[in-house]
This record gives C-alpha cells, sequence and structure tokens, in this order.
C-alpha cells in the first residue's frame, strides 16, 4: 500500500484493507483508529491526528500525531462507535504506540466529521518558541502564549495506554490544560 503525501488525507486515494499493523507512517491518515485494551476489560480508542511534512528529518517514516479520545466501551471502537468522541490528550508519537497498545489499525473516521483538530500548544516552555498545531508551526509565541497554551509533548510507546488508564478507567484528571 502506498500513499502520496499530497493527498495522505483523501481516503479514496487508494483502498485499504482494514486492520492492518502499520510498518511506517506512510500507511498512516490522519482520521484512523485504533483499539487500547485496558486492564478493566474495556478498549479506550487512539485516533492518528496528523503526519509530518514530507520535509520533516527527525523519525520521517515513523513519526505521527496521535491523540487518545473521550471513547470506552467493552468493544473495540468502529467508526461508527466513536462518532461524537472528542479528544483528551494528544502528543507526538512513534508507529511503535501503535505496536504497544493495540497492534493494528482497525478503520478509518474523517476527524472533520467530528470536528476534531489538533490543539494549539508552545514547542517549548519559554519564549523564543513557536505556537505549534503538531508538527506545523503556526507563529512566534508571546509570553502569553507560554502561560496559556500547553507545551508539545512527545509520548513513549506506552504513553496512549497510561493516558487512557488513568482517565477512564481511574477517572483522574490528567493535566492537559491549562
Amino acid at each position: 500500500m502506498r500513499r502520496n503525501r499530497a493527498t495522505s488525507d483523501l481516503k479514496s486515494s487508494f483502498e485499504i484493507d482494514y486492520p492492518f499493523i502499520p510498518k511506517s507512517n506512510l500507511q498512516l491518515l490522519p482520521g484512523q483508529f485504533w483499539a487500547i485494551p485496558l486492564s478493566n476489560g474495556r478498549f479506550a480508542c487512539g485516533r492518528v491526528l496528523q503526519l509530518p511534512p514530507v520535509n520533516y528529518s527527525y523519525g520521517k517514516k515513523c513519526a505521527f500525531f496521535a491523540g487518545v479520545m473521550n471513547w470506552i466501551s467493552t468493544k473495540p471502537p468502529t467508526a461508527d462507535s466513536i462518532a461524537g468522541s472528542k479528544l483528551l490528550a494528544q502528543g507526538a508519537a512513534h508507529i511503535k504506540a501503535i505496536h504497544q497498545t493495540g497492534k493494528e489499525i482497525l478503520g478509518y473516521r474523517s476527524l472533520g466529521s467530528d470536528k476534531i483538530a489538533v490543539r494549539l500548544e508552545t514547542n517549548a516552555a519559554y519564549p523564543p518558541c513557536d505556537v505549534v498545531r503538531g508538527f506545523k508551526i503556526v507563529r512566534p509565541a508571546t509570553p502569553s502564549d507560554t502561560k496559556k497554551l500547553n507545551t508539545k509533548s512527545t509520548w513513549g510507546f506506552r504513553v496512549p495506554l497510561i493516558i487512557a488508564e488513568r482517565i477512564l478507567v481511574e477517572g483522574k484528571k490528567v493535566a492537559y490544560g491549562k
């Protein structure tokens, strides 16, 4: 399966057989989702939010922007069952985050259908830094931005599972918004 980055957000640009285990981010599309099995026998949902630009150098074939959704069920997620779910947390991730928290991509649902967008963050805690939306630089950050926006995080392989467990199973609040 191949995809052209210029048409990567067009689901119709090629046929995809679900489920599949991605070998690189070249097989990913924003909107794809995977099941995150939880300790209580239920499932959470991870989503592909964004892919790095073509000129991205660090981890260009394995990096992507991931999200954990505010969704839990006794069955793995489907495009219909996750409709309307909101984003709990987001972060830059490695393709192994999918492998270690759910193994395979189960399907696709347009992020636009649920009004999901990568949130604005800063790429450092203190100026000088930039306001970013995932991998995309939006503008230079102001001191006010560093106070009110979260700092972009890079997730370890099991972070989507840890976030889902803490929020959806243990009911703990995770400090995401400032």
